[in-house]
C-alpha cells in the first residue's frame, strides 16, 4: 500500500462539535477561570452579557477548536494551541436557526468559520483554500445523531470494525469515531463520484490529537481533506474532496 507520498488538497477543513446536553458543558460559562482560560477579554465579555451564556461559550470554543485543526493543516503542523489565542470575531449571528459566520485569527492567519446550533448541539466548521479563500465548491459537512435509527453506522463497535482496513482501524478506538469516518467516507466517495468501499481515512503514527486524518483512495493519497469530531451522542465531519 503506497501511504508516503505526499499530496496537497486544495482545501484544508476542520470541524468540532459540542452536545450541549452533556453535563460538563452545563453551567460552565458561569466559571471565571475556565473562561480566563480559553477566551480573550472581548470574548468573556460577550459571553457574560450574552442571553444564552453557555450557547455563546461553546461557540466560541468549538470555532477555535475546528480553526486549530485546520491550522494545523495549513502550516503542516500543529501550532501550539492556546485556545485564547484563537480570537473569534463574528461578521453575522442570526437568530432562528440560521449559521453563525465568522473569522478566527490567529498569527497571520484568518480562518473563515460557520456555527450552526440548536438548543442539542453545535458543530463549527472551517475551510480554506490553499491560498486563502473561502472554498465554497466540493466541500460537505454532516451532524448526525449516533443512536438515529437505521443509520449506516448503526451497530456495535466490533460490529463496525470489520467494515474498516486494518490501517484505519488503528485510530479507532470508540464507537462513536468508527461512525463518523462511515458518514465521512460517504460524502467523500459521492463527491469523488466513486464507491465508498475505495475510501479509507487513516491516521499517521503519533500522539492523539496531533495525527490529522488522511484520505486515501484504493491505497493511495487523495486530493480530499477531512476533518471528525465527535461529543455526546453527536458525530459531525467536514470533508472536501477533487474528483
Amino acid at each position: 500500500m503506497s501511504t508516503n507520498r505526499p499530496v496537497t488538497p486544495a482545501t484544508f477543513v476542520g470541524t468540532d462539535v459540542v452536545d450541549l446536553h452533556d453535563p460538563r458543558t452545563r453551567g460552565k460559562a458561569e466559571h471565571e477561570r475556565f473562561l480566563s482560560r480559553v477566551l480573550d477579554g472581548e470574548e468573556a465579555a460577550t459571553v457574560r452579557a450574552a442571553a444564552r451564556p453557555d450557547l455563546e461559550l461553546w461557540s466560541v470554543w468549538a470555532a477555535k477548536e475546528a480553526a486549530f485543526k485546520t491550522a494545523t493543516k495549513v502550516r503542516g503542523e500543529p501550532p501550539v494551541f492556546r485556545h485564547a489565542a484563537f480570537g473569534v470575531h463574528w461578521e453575522s449571528r442570526r437568530s432562528g436557526g440560521e449559521p453563525w459566520l465568522g473569522t478566527v485569527s490567529y498569527e497571520e492567519l484568518r480562518i473563515p468559520v460557520r456555527v450552526v446550533g440548536h438548543a442539542d448541539v453545535i458543530q463549527a466548521v472551517c475551510y480554506m483554500h490553499s491560498h486563502e479563500c473561502l472554498a465554497r465548491d466540493q466541500v460537505r459537512f454532516g451532524l448526525e445523531s449516533l443512536d438515529e435509527p437505521g443509520a449506516p453506522w448503526a451497530g456495535s463497535l466490533n460490529e463496525l470494525l470489520v467494515r474498516f482496513t486494518d490501517q484505519e482501524a488503528d485510530a479507532i478506538h470508540t464507537l462513536p469515531s468508527a461512525a463518523v469516518r462511515i458518514g465521512a467516507r460517504m460524502d467523500i466517495a459521492d463527491m469523488m463520484g466513486i464507491s465508498a468501499s475505495r475510501v479509507e481515512i487513516v491516521c499517521d503514527p503519533g500522539l492523539p490529537g496531533r495525527r490529522p486524518p488522511r484520505v486515501l483512495v484504493d491505497g493511495s493519497p487523495a486530493r480530499a481533506d477531512v476533518s471528525l469530531s465527535h461529543h455526546g451522542r453527536w458525530i459531525a465531519w467536514i470533508a472536501h474532496a477533487d474528483r
